[in-house]
């Protein structure tokens, strides 16, 4: 059976695929990240990745009001909350998009999303999500990051210059 509230996640991975963006993109339509797999991953991003700065995506289950609604969390994410798994955090982010209100049966709610509103949210999640990356990387260019070689503030240097230039007179 599809999930598909739960196929946001997989749609974004796709979505940003084909814009090519500028980090490494894990979990699509092809090869999602699920609970299965899940130890797997948080073992892949340790070795490969650590130090690097993880963006989690995946679909959520909010209040009425925050349905459609795409949230940002610190510390990542905890894939599975919604049915009451237990995982530890994914990520240094969380991408949360809201796909459904809440209930008594979380899975029937995760399943019984249109298509049309799981495209539509996977679309949002992504632009959202690409718009960070970039964030990420325009500060690691402009400074001290995990994704970046160290370069000075412009700010920084000028002062650093002006300094210099009142010690020689």
């Amino acid at each position: 059976m599809r999930v598909t509230g739960d196929s946001v996640g997989p749609r974004v991975g796709d979505i940003l695929k084909a814009r090519g963006v500028n980090c490494f993109v894990y979990g699509d339509s092809i090869s999602n990240v699920n609970a299965h797999k899940l130890e797997m991953y948080q073992n892949l991003l340790s070795v490969c990745h650590a130090g690097d700065i993880v963006i989690a995506v995946d679909a959520a289950l909010g209040e009425n009001e925050d349905v459609g609604r795409v949230k940002i969390t610190k510390n990542g994410l905890f894939p599975g909350r919604a049915l009451g798994r237990e995982s530890k955090a994914v990520g240094d982010i969380g991408v949360l998009a809201v796909v459904g209100e809440k209930s008594g049966d979380n899975f029937a709610r995760l399943a019984a999303g249109s298509e049309e509103f799981a495209e539509f949210m996977a679309k949002k999640t992504a632009d959202i999500t690409q718009e960070l990356v970039e964030y990420i990387d325009r500060l690691a260019e402009e400074k001290f990051s995990p994704r970046g070689a160290a370069r000075a503030y412009p700010a920084l240097a000028r002062r650093a210059e002006l300094a210099s230039a009142r010690a020689r007179v």
